[in-house]
């Protein structure tokens, strides 16, 4: 069994263990071909996705961005905008899964709504639950 952590001024920290977070980077271009979907990552079972950014450099005023079980599916992010360069947290556009525990490994598709005008990376982070909790 691993020793407890001493924190400041001797306190003894045992829980809750701090969690690695894990992500997945998809780059959208400016291809047609990216606005009719593509399969972008896997997420592993027991995963829990737990937060989604878009990065860009420029505006893409008229598109929006689909992450889900299928092409054009929501279960990750649900229309989401990204209208000028920079980093943005998706906020409300997330969809079901996100904060859900992946019950298998599971592929996710990324979608732009129309010809993206500048690139873009969504950026997926996750992590495993301890070892017998969903959280």
């Amino acid at each position: 069994m691993p020793q407890p952590k001493l924190g400041p001024a001797g306190v003894t920290r045992t829980t809750p263990p701090a969690k690695e977070l894990y992500h997945q980077v998809v780059q959208m271009d400016t291809s047609a071909g990216d606005a009719t979907g593509f399969a972008a990552f896997v997420l592993p079972k027991g995963s829990i996705p737990i937060e989604a950014f878009i990065v860009s450099s420029g505006a893409n005023v008229a598109q929006t961005l689909n992450v889900g079980t299928t092409l054009g599916g929501t279960q990750l992010i649900n229309a989401a905008t990204c209208n000028g360069a920079q980093c943005a947290v998706v906020g409300t556009a997330v969809g079901a899964q996100m904060g859900a525990l992946q019950t298998a490994d599971t592929l996710y598709y990324a979608k732009a709504s129309a010809q993206l005008t500048n690139a873009v990376k969504i950026v997926i982070s996750y992590y495993f639950p301890q070892q017998g909790m969903t959280w």
